[in-house]
């Protein structure tokens, strides 16, 4: 007997059409049709069954639309974002579903979502709301997420399922990545060059890991996540000779200028290599030797990520908490040593922010009032007053001498 499936859609060019103005070609040069696909998938909602996939495209796309501080303020537009993003997650990984209790990081690992995501969704629902540039990029993310995960693979014959992407281009994926990442290990080996030429080599590589990452039928998220997995799988972040207490210096010389070019290209590249890192670090049982060179090379590597002025700048996307919760679920010398320099460099980063923000506020408030005072000056000029020249402090009642 044929399988009968009930979709909000009347027919399967509407769904096609909608994932068109959510994802728009690169050719295109239309019009903006994101605000009309938000509007039809909010129609779908009163049919029902409409995915939750396809619900949360909309949410995160309205958000992003939503971001106008010309309209709108700052915190409702972080409140947007957040609720947008809560519902994302949370209906994915809710963990009061029928079957096994489970928690939502080990959901979240069967479903590829990126443990990241978790522990930011728990940070905007029971602290404060994260910061706007951590919530636009984490929404992109997510769109990058929801096109590999549902959009990219639907299947005309299995419209109303939640298809899965085939990643049958992940070994050439992973292979170019480490043709492109071999000019810099070939670099290395060779003989020194100018600055300029150095530069020039790095940003070239650069330039073609974002290329290869770009350029993947997936689209650009899961080969930037193979990219970390590669880096350490070659030993190229942690050389495999190295002895303990051996300086990391030369190491991070050598990749920072690639690395952080990728970083400002795909701001997700620091999630996926911080939680590669840590992963092999804590989930390792031959890692958790104090004696062990290579444990110490990624402890070091996060350490660097973490507290490094070279990465300063684009430490909002480093995931602490879930850093913080993994080394604190596998306990071992180098993870404790880790959640050490977390907390010591957390507090650190509040006290400094909370110096700067007050510093805003005060010379925000001197600003104000020197506006306000020469606003309120005008309005009684207009009105016939003005400031007195000389002050006359007679008592009342004594008549002037002059």
């Amino acid at each position: 007997m044929a399988k009968v499936i009930f979709t909000a859609w009347k027919t399967k060019a509407q769904l096609i059409d909608v994932r068109s103005e959510f994802y728009p070609l690169p050719s295109y040069d239309g019009p903006d049709m994101r605000s009309h696909a938000c509007a039809t998938v909010e129609a779908w909602k009163l049919r029902g069954n409409v995915p939750h996939h396809v619900e949360a495209t909309a949410l995160l796309t309205d958000a992003i639309l939503h971001d106008d501080a010309q309209s709108n303020s700052i915190f409702s537009i972080r409140a947007t974002y957040s609720a947008a993003f809560c519902r994302f997650v949370t209906g994915l990984v809710d963990t009061k579903v029928t079957g096994p209790r489970r928690s939502m990081f080990q959901r979240a690992a069967d479903l590829g979502l990126p443990a990241s995501f978790v522990e930011l969704r728990h940070e905007a629902t029971h602290r404060e709301p994260p910061s706007l540039v951590v919530l636009r990029k984490t929404t992109q993310r997510s769109l990058e997420w929801l096109w590999d995960n549902y959009w990219a693979g639907i299947d005309v014959d299995e419209i109303g399922s939640v298809p899965r992407v085939t990643r049958d281009d992940s070994v050439p994926v992973a292979t170019a990545l480490r043709g492109a990442l071999q000019q810099v290990v070939r670099r290395s080996d060779s003989k020194p060059v100018q600055k300029k030429r150095k530069r020039e080599q790095e940003d070239s590589v650069a330039a073609r890991l974002v290329e290869i990452c770009s350029a993947s039928k997936d689209g650009p998220s899961p080969a930037v996540g193979v990219l970390p997995v590669v880096l350490l799988d070659e030993g190229m972040l942690v050389d495999s000779e190295r002895k303990l207490g051996e300086s990391m210096d030369a190491i991070f010389d050598k990749w920072d200028p690639v690395l952080q070019q990728v970083t400002t290209s795909h701001p997700s590249f620091l999630l996926h290599l911080s939680e590669e890192l840590v992963h092999t670090l804590a989930l390792n049982s031959g890692n958790s030797s104090p004696e062990n060179a290579q444990a110490e090379g990624l402890f070091l590597w996060l350490e660097h990520l973490l507290t490094s002025p070279a990465w300063k700048s684009r430490q909002a996307y480093f995931p602490r908490g879930y850093i913080s919760t993994i080394c604190s679920e596998n306990s071992n010398h180098w993870t404790q040593k880790l959640v050490e320099t977390l907390q010591k460099h957390g507090n650190t980063a509040t006290v400094a922010s909370r110096t700067q923000n007050a510093a805003k506020s005060s010379s925000l408030k001197k600003r104000t009032q020197a506006v306000l005072s020469d606003s309120v000056a005008e309005k009684l000029r207009e009105h016939g007053w003005g400031p007195i020249e000389k002050w006359d402090s007679r008592p009342l009642g004594v008549a002037s001498t002059s």
